[in-house]
């Protein structure tokens, strides 16, 4: 059939007829519908799951990572090994590709010979190689790798991910332990399909090598070794996300005794959730001396006296709980060992040479928790104030970093509970956190003026170490922020940064902050370390968290009303570890984990369990560098570095060696039992019988009268003569000092 070319109808008058028209209408449409199926179909084969021709960050730096050849241990570490140096788990596509491609002379890929190129017959260990073989010749990925070489080594496409999902399907079973196929899907930019990359996905247990779970690479299984608390941790394209997964237990575990006047609050009923999960029961609720003596400590740093405890036992059973955690949060001791606690958590040291700075600081923080001030609060004004820093407290904070990098990672770590640190010299390997948000923040706080009049200055810069430029502020994973030109703009920029922090729709703070004081209750975080809150580090218990968070936001900010629910829950109250549950996942709160004393809180608790006064407790210490042997010896933060109690973990079998010679033979313990003031030395001049001196002392030491048998066992081993018996005793008072049951709680 013979056709007109379009370009020839205008010449053709007869055809100008409205019919034509219509036809010549068809024409065009019908041209560029082909042109639209076409880049379709470019697009599909570019974004299709089996790509014909292989492409550098899809296929070939996603295998680099698959193998480790990119790890920390390996050529991504910050030297290379070999020099052949590679970004830290693919965080820069291009530098590496440089690497392979186009350094050592091109070396590294011969395209003549695909299979003799040193980026695969290294690491297929047909040549020797440092990092042994990490895959076999004839496998899969050295396929790939010969394949993307042969069609010139390509770079392609940029791989922008707008979303990374993963996934665990379990598999039948074929032995006792759980086994699972782990999916991955990516939305590349572009493409609104995912695409499936489970292959390209490289797959970690939590922590790395952990053996409670075996994981096969390809295809993407995981098998669970042991019962518990699985997290995974899925790495594509420079995206990490996490799975947690539970492998139940094969009993019941030990059975519960709760206990009718300790009912079931909303944080029991989320842990029990996850103990049903786990096919576990919880642990017997302790008696209530035992929760007396832990709540004291936790409440404000001290053991509870013999008066305390008998108005404790005096009144109803069914409220007493109740009325004393009310008169605890009254007391004067709480807003003082609160303060300490402030302390600690803000990283309060002295200011160098500037004793009014220091003096300043730590009255702004005595004073700030003991009038009970949101904690919000107090934190905006640690990040925020300026002015003389003699006279204003909070402005001190500032002070605290030498440098803006400094800043920001104590920003990071103290009111975010990041580690924002590990984005210096490369992307976090394990978070969202690039370099550019960490430098962007740096370069936020770099106009800030620390001198003695701390304020706000334009022209401070921080160099990007990606770009070898000044950093752009930026707030972390959210936007660029104008240039600090001037005290007005870097003004500006704080406020935003503090905005971001505190703001109540996205609660990072309040999150941060519920999770450090579930810790502090507890002995470990919902998210443990506590300064590690990361997507690939996840709550054990994450409704619970977000609970906690919207509680403690209602408050305003005030840590009394969630140590409250805390302490009255049964959860908290629970027995501590023994045989039957020793090796049970302790993020599942089945039984209370022992938690050691702080140091400063030690050293008071010995004072107080032998009857001895003290001219200043040293919970009233805030600043960690007054002199004092004992409470170095005992382990106390590091002199001119701040630390949290809660960032340590662990009773007093982790004191070091020297600790431990130093409770044998020095004067902290021996001089304080040997006082003519200690109740043993005055129960023995005064005539006490011996009976009487051993009941005291259980509940001095230990808050709770001995058993029958106890008594009876340690009243038999007691000598005659008056000499050897205040050898005894002493000698009695020193194991009790320094048996688990008294440094524990």
């Amino acid at each position: 059939m013979h056709r007109i070319h379009p370009r020839h109808l205008m010449h053709q008058r007869h055809l100008m007829h409205p019919r034509h028209l219509e036809s010549i209408g068809w024409y065009f449409l019908g041209r560029s519908l082909l042109g639209v199926v076409i880049w379709l179909f470019l697009v599909v084969r570019i974004f299709a799951q089996e790509i014909s021709e292989p492409t550098f960050e899809l296929d070939v730096l996603t295998l680099l990572t698959k193998h480790g050849c990119n790890s920390g241990a390996c050529h991504g570490a910050v030297a290379g090994r070999g020099e052949f140096y590679l970004s830290l788990w693919g965080s820069n596509p291009k530098a590496d590709y440089d690497q392979i491609v186009h350094a050592f002379k091109s070396r590294r890929v011969r395209f003549a010979s695909p299979e003799e190129s040193l980026l695969i017959a290294k690491p297929s260990g047909r040549i020797a190689h440092e990092g042994q073989e990490r895959f076999e010749p004839d496998s899969p990925t050295a396929e790939t790798l010969i394949r993307w070489i042969a069609a010139g080594a390509p770079f392609g496409p940029s791989l922008g991910v707008e979303d990374f999902q993963v996934s665990a399907e379990p598999i039948e079973p074929s032995s006792d332990r759980s086994g699972y196929r782990l999916r991955a899907s990516a939305r590349l930019n572009g493409s609104t399909n995912l695409l499936d990359v489970s292959d390209r996905t490289t797959w970690e247990t939590e922590p790395d090598g952990d053996s409670m779970g075996w994981i096969q690479q390809s295809p993407p299984t995981l098998r669970l070794l042991r019962p518990g608390r699985h997290w995974i941790t899925a790495r594509f394209a420079g995206q990490v996300r996490s799975l947690v997964l539970i492998e139940r237990y094969p009993d019941s575990g030990p059975v519960s005794a709760g206990s009718a006047l300790d009912p079931m609050s909303w944080i029991d009923q989320e842990v029990q959730e996850g103990l049903d999960r786990a096919n576990l029961k919880p642990l017997a609720i302790a008696d209530d001396l035992t929760w007396l003596r832990r709540v004291s400590l936790d409440f404000v740093g001290r053991i509870p006296s013999l008066g305390e405890i008998a108005e404790f036992q005096g009144l109803d059973p069914s409220t007493r709980k109740t009325q004393t955690v009310d008169r605890l949060i009254r007391s004067e001791a709480f807003g003082t060992y609160w303060a300490y606690k402030l302390a600690r958590w803000v990283g309060f040291r002295p200011i160098a040479s500037e004793p009014e700075a220091t003096d300043a600081f730590e009255q702004y923080l005595r004073r700030s928790a003991g009038e009970r001030r949101s904690w919000k609060q107090i934190a905006q004004e640690l990040v925020l104030s300026t002015g003389d820093s003699h006279r204003e407290g909070a402005a001190n904070f500032a002070r605290l970093a030498s440098d803006p990098r400094v800043h920001a990672e104590r920003i990071g770590s103290v009111f975010l509970g990041i580690r924002i640190g590990c984005a210096n010299c490369h992307n976090h390997p394990l978070d969202r956190w690039t370099q550019d948000d960490y430098h962007g923040l740096a370069a936020i706080l770099a106009g800030i003026d620390r001198g003695r009049e701390v304020r706000y200055s334009g022209g401070g810069q921080v160099t990007n170490l990606r770009t070898r430029e000044a950093a752009i502020p930026r707030l972390p994973g959210q936007e660029f922020l104008s240039l600090q030109s001037d005290a007005k703009a870097a003004q500006a920029n704080v406020e935003r940064l503090s905005a971001w922090i505190f703001d109540e729709q996205d609660p990072r703070f309040a999150t941060m902050l519920a999770n450090r004081l579930w810790g502090t209750m507890m002995g470990r975080g919902l998210v443990d370390p506590v300064d590690d809150l990361r997507e690939t580090n996840p709550a054990s218990h994450p409704r619970l968290l977000e609970r906690l968070a919207k509680s403690l936001i209602d408050a305003d900010y005030q840590p009394s009303s969630i140590l409250k629910l805390i302490a009255l829950s049964q959860t908290y109250a629970r027995v501590e570890v023994d045989a039957s549950v020793s090796r049970l996942d302790p993020s599942f709160y089945a039984a209370r984990e022992p938690k050691a004393m702080a140091p400063e809180v030690l050293y008071d608790a010995i004072h107080d369990a032998l009857g001895l006064s003290v001219e200043s407790r040293a919970i009233g210490w805030l600043d960690p560098t007054t002199p004092s042997e004992s409470l170095d010896v005992l382990g106390r933060c590091g002199r001119m570095v701040g630390c949290s109690p809660e960032l340590s973990r662990g009773g007093a079998t982790q004191r070091s060696l020297g600790q431990q010679l130093h409770w044998i033979n020095g004067p902290l313990v021996n001089r304080a039992i040997q006082s003519p003031a200690s109740f043993i030395r005055q129960g023995c001049g005064l005539g006490a019988s011996d009976a009487e001196i051993l009941a005291m002392g259980y509940l001095r030491f230990f808050g709770q009268p001995g058993t029958q048998e106890e008594l009876r066992d340690w009243g038999s081993q007691i000598p005659q003569q008056t000499e050897e018996k205040m050898a005894w005793f002493e000698d009695w008072a020193w194991s009790m000092l320094s048996s688990p049951r008294f440094l524990n709680h």
